[in-house]
């Protein structure tokens, strides 16, 4: 892994069904929204830690629906079949849950259907929506222009010169739901994505990938144990590099774990999922440094043997306090400064600030 291998060198730190199974494996699709109504329920037996989920396909099982709450602390569902509708009240413990999986949720799609999630203590204390009410779906990038509070969107608004704010969307990378169908794809148990959330105070960053004149950026946090684990990462691929086949093109599909070297890199291999296959290319998310990247479908090889996904992503996505990236090359360098929090809209984002200079 010569793109998260190579700057650490530098630092010298010590040491049930089968296609069910395949679906939760497809990449959540974009576009092909469709306008659904929420559906009828009875309100018995409901709890304020619950939460609605409408829009289903009605061949997703009770498992993937989990999956698609993992980031919010599920600890039940019950999946309703009515006729051509698939809905579900998934009990996330809390209100704070609640409201996270709303916020992150509501309006995004997964195999092509705008999913609707609904806050059913909101709903429980005002009139039930039925089968005629016309639910509003917002636009999915709509910015939320009051960053003191309101609703949460999938946006971050920075001050600018004239004392206007400048809003950046973002990265569909960076987004739970893709993250959430990204890395349980990957690595089966995700209950360690939660920790994200406890990293805070004073904190040196590797970064690995930005993005142009936006705050968002991809980066490792500097720590012992994430040494520790990049080692163990890069000893498990070195073993086995030479000796893994090459993908064959009936193998390549979306959600597909695999191996490829690092744009720009020569010799060694990092761990890869495939967002997507066009015709002789494939779309690769590169899962330890955060970066996407266009290759020949003759590129990759096959790592699909859960040894070697046994050690979390090294990389962690982060949001700037102040201030935006730039459009410089930024890999390798290195920023101190200290997690002040997280990003209103999407919790698994930490908010860093950077240190000032003396």
């Amino acid at each position: 892994m010569a793109g998260v291998r190579k700057p650490m060198e530098k630092l010298r730190i010590s040491k049930n069904d089968s296609t069910d199974q395949q679906q939760s494996r497809r990449l959540f699709c974009l576009e092909g929204a469709s306008n659904k109504r929420l559906e009828p329920r009875k309100t018995a037996a409901l709890k304020r830690s619950d939460v609605y989920i409408g829009n289903l396909p009605s061949e997703i099982v009770e498992d993937q629906i989990m999956q698609l709450f993992a980031a919010f602390e599920p600890v039940k569902v019950r999946k309703v079949v009515s006729g051509q509708k698939c809905y579900a009240f998934v009990d996330v413990g809390n209100a704070e849950n609640v409201a996270l999986a709303v916020s992150h949720l509501n309006n995004t799609f997964y195999n092509g259907r705008r999913l609707v999630v609904r806050n059913l203590g909101k709903l429980r204390d005002s009139a039930i929506p039925t089968e005629s009410a016309q639910v509003e779906l917002p636009a999915l990038e709509k910015v939320d222009k009051d960053s003191g509070g309101g609703s949460k969107t999938l946006s971050i608004s920075q001050p600018v010169k004239d004392g206007g704010q400048a809003s950046y969307a973002v990265p569909l990378e960076m987004r739970s739901l893709m993250l959430v169908q990204m890395l349980t794809s990957c690595f089966k148990d995700i209950g360690w994505i939660g920790e994200s959330r406890k990293v805070q105070g004073e904190v040196g960053l590797m970064v690995m990938d930005t993005f142009p004149h936006a705050p968002f950026f991809w980066a490792m946090n500097l720590t012992p144990e994430t040494y520790v684990k990049m080692c163990q990462l890069f000893n498990a691929l070195s073993v086995v590099t030479k000796e893994q086949p090459f993908l064959k093109k009936d193998e390549m599909q979306r959600g597909q774990r695999c191996m490829a070297e690092f744009p720009g890199e020569d010799g060694e291999w990092n761990r890869c999922w495939i967002i997507d296959v066009v015709q002789s290319r494939l779309i690769l998310f590169y899962v330890d440094s955060g970066s996407s990247a266009c290759v020949p479908v003759t590129s990759v090889k096959s790592l699909d043997n859960d040894e070697f996904w046994a050690v979390p992503p090294l990389v962690q996505p982060f949001v700037l306090e102040q201030g935006v990236m730039g459009n410089r090359k930024m890999d390798g360098t290195i920023l101190k400064g200290s997690i002040v929090g997280f990003h209103e809209a999407e919790p698994h984002i930490l908010t860093f600030s950077i240190a000032d200079e003396d």
